[in-house]
């Protein structure tokens, strides 16, 4: 699951300075770990290793920690410093990492932080970029690279199991012109449905190859770790049940989203920092037993895929429903959805670049692209843009899983993705002249080295 939110100047200390006792370097099990840079773009400027208080807050602050350089305009308590993306396990992943043996919580916790690290990966190709001015006409470009931090954080404000990582993008990026300016953060929140869908099957696709666990759909409708007693989930997610008790107490019989939002910051305590997580294991043990549950049963789950019934990498049905293959009358999908359904589709999961190259497969065979919704519209005061949809037929959705071979495992998926067919990848809907072969088409052919020397520019920061 993955939520986005802005973040301003005042924030800056929640991230590095307010953590919970008993963290130990270079551990993937205990307490809250302090934060490291990630992206391509922290290496531009210098950064790498741990988070530090005064350089995070210079970054947030747009200022090039390593000299006086401005990174961008706009600078104050209500300026935006950056987006938080929260990234955030299923409970039966957090409980495998906080209450099963070490041997799993370690494996979870390296599954947790590949996945996230693959969904980046993800968030730099396809959604990290900047605007510029020219002429009066905006341009998107491609960024170098998110300059971000990432903190692992393992408990809820509840003081449950609650594996989750806060990956602080600063608002500021490199366009592959040279220049620097603030994030096109508008970019980077349409992003968000198959950004978490990508880190979600990355996650199963880790888990499955380092503990052999299985994978079924939880009421939710997202995958869990097969196994895990259900009665487990609901006694570790007290902030879910007084979310639950505050829109009962509301009356409403169909609550709205914005009703659990309101829950959400309503139901909100202040988050305990005067406890060890070994402390806290020792409550979770004990609540556990209350309930007459062992949580050294949760080994039971490792190795359920073994003798589970053979499933395939993307599931043909599930596809078929989503795609409208089986109601005709459905709204067209879109190349950023396209993502997020082949990504959900994929039981035992699969790594970003494999879900591009599925979606990318079904954009090459799709029977009938039609305009639909709204994406980044080349006028920045219009709300409708030119975003491409997708419809396809039975046939066409063969042709696309063909590379699928004997019971579903994806075959020859992988490698470079920057290395694809620039046609594939940048004509098929995706948010159009963002692209590196974009700009050179778009600037008479000049080499990207030669982007900032044509026309005058004016860096909307």
């Amino acid at each position: 699951m993955l939520r986005m939110q802005v973040v301003r100047d005042s924030g800056v200390g929640y991230y590095v300075r307010d953590l919970v006792p008993g963290r130990a370097e270079g551990s993937r099990v205990v307490g809250e770990s302090p934060g490291v840079w990630t992206g391509r773009g922290v290496g531009v400027l210098g950064l790498r290793g741990t988070v530090g208080a005064d350089e995070f807050a210079e970054v947030l602050a747009g200022q090039d920690p390593s000299g006086d350089r401005l990174l961008r305009a706009g600078r104050g308590p209500r300026a935006v410093s950056g987006v938080d993306v929260l990234f955030v396990a299923p409970k039966s992943a957090s409980l495998l990492h906080l209450l099963g043996s070490r041997e799993m919580a370690e494996a979870t916790g390296a599954a947790h932080e590949a996945a996230v690290a693959d969904a980046v990966g993800y968030l730099e190709r396809n959604g990290c970029g900047v605007r510029r001015s020219r002429g009066g006409t905006v341009h998107r470009l491609p960024a170098t690279g998110v300059v971000s931090a990432a903190f692992v954080h393992r408990t809820s404000r509840a003081l449950d199991p609650h594996l989750h990582t806060h990956l602080v993008a600063a608002n500021v990026a490199q366009g592959v012109d040279g220049l620097w300016s603030s994030l096109d953060t508008r970019r980077l929140f349409l992003h968000r449905r198959p950004l978490g869908a990508v880190y979600d099957a990355s996650l199963r696709h880790q888990l499955s190859e380092r503990l052999g666990v299985a994978w079924e759909r939880g009421p939710s409708g997202r995958w869990d770790v097969a196994g895990v007693d259900p009665v487990l989930h609901r006694l570790f997610s007290q902030r879910s049940a007084s979310i639950d008790e505050y829109v009962f107490r509301s009356g409403s019989d169909r609550p709205s989203r914005g009703l659990r939002r309101a829950a959400f910051h309503a139901e909100r305590p202040e988050k305990e920092s005067g406890q060890t997580v070994e402390d806290l294991r020792a409550q979770w043990r004990s609540r556990a037993a209350d309930h007459d549950l062992d949580p050294a049963d949760l080994v039971r789950v490792v190795g359920q895929a073994r003798t589970a019934p053979p499933r395939g990498a993307v599931d043909r049905d599930e596809l078929c429903t989503r795609l409208g293959i089986t109601d005709p009358g459905r709204t067209p999908v879109g190349v950023r959805d396209l993502v997020a359904v082949v990504a959900d589709a994929s039981p035992s999961g699969l790594r970003a670049d494999q879900v591009e190259q599925v979606a990318d497969a079904l954009t090459r065979v799709a029977s009938a692209p039609s305009e639909l919704g709204e994406s980044l519209p080349s006028d920045p005061n219009s709300t409708r843009g030119g975003r491409v949809g997708f419809r396809w037929t039975a046939g066409d959705l063969d042709r696309a899983l063909a590379p699928l071979a004997g019971n579903g495992r994806v075959a020859e998926l992988g490698g470079d993705p920057s290395a694809r067919d620039p046609q594939l990848t940048h004509s098929r809907g995706r948010d159009a002249g963002t692209d590196r072969a974009t700009v050179r088409r778009e600037f008479d052919g000049h080499g990207l080295e030669r982007v900032r020397d044509v026309g005058s520019w004016s860096v909307e920061r």
